[in-house]
């Protein structure tokens, strides 16, 4: 019940903050007529598990869903939004039980411009997904993620990206497995062409478990290249 009370008073907060940038805002979209929409999806469907060349008379597994999702998106002014995005999904199996699971989320987006050149965005996310069977509900955790991204138009050739990210999750205390996730990523991209851009990516991961957690810290790098070549 606790861990339930703590989810709704962040995803109220949330929900007051962008509130605010919308109450903040409300001149300029007046201004320019933009108007809201709201968009949104419902999805259901199955998968049955067979063995080889099985008719699916004695299935191995099989499971159904069902997902929806409601999103509120207010254009501000040319690249400057925010929105507001719940989403429900539910998985029931017929024989391995332990993973049927119900997941909600609310994400929250808001983009604006600092200068001409330079746009910045930030994004709330709150999930909290629970297994649904008592004897695997020690596997429930919530999550709580923001970032932020700083884009910074260098020149039409050239685009820098800042991304960073702090994501905490969250279980059953007595388990002792909550940890920190901490991400800095560095995007550059470079159109030398009208027919090639090359595209960069450097990242590192940082994860920090509780003291005393049968987990380990872990750390991590990574680095991509793309290209795109029109021929």
């Amino acid at each position: 019940m606790k861990k339930s009370v703590n989810l709704w008073l962040r995803l109220l907060v949330c929900c007051i903050f962008f509130l605010f940038l919308s109450c903040f805002s409300s001149q300029r979209v007046l201004a320019r007529s933009y108007q809201p929409v709201i968009s949104g999806s419902i999805e259901s469907g199955d998968r049955l598990y067979t063995d080889p060349g099985d008719d699916g008379e004695e299935p191995v597994d099989y499971y159904s869903y069902d997902r929806m999702w409601l999103r509120y998106r207010q254009q501000l002014a040319v690249g400057e939004y925010y929105y507001l995005k719940f989403q429900h999904q539910q998985r029931i199996y017929e024989h391995s039980d332990s993973y049927d699971n119900l997941t909600r989320e609310l994400e929250g987006n808001y983009t604006f411009y600092l200068s001409e050149k330079l746009r910045n965005r930030i994004v709330l996310l709150l999930r909290d997904k629970d297994y649904l069977q008592a004897d695997y509900d020690y596997k429930s955790y919530q999550t709580y993620r923001i970032q932020y991204t700083l884009q910074y138009d260098l020149s039409d050739q050239h685009d820098w990206e800042v991304v960073m990210q702090r994501q905490q999750n969250k279980y059953d205390p007595i388990l002792n497995r909550d940890y920190f996730l901490d991400r800095l990523g560095l995007n550059w991209t470079w159109d030398i062409s009208d027919n090639l851009r090359i595209q960069s990516r450097f990242q590192v991961d940082r994860q920090l478990n509780e003291k005393g957690s049968d987990s380990t810290d872990k750390y991590g790098r990574r680095l991509t290249f793309n290209f795109r070549y029109r021929i």
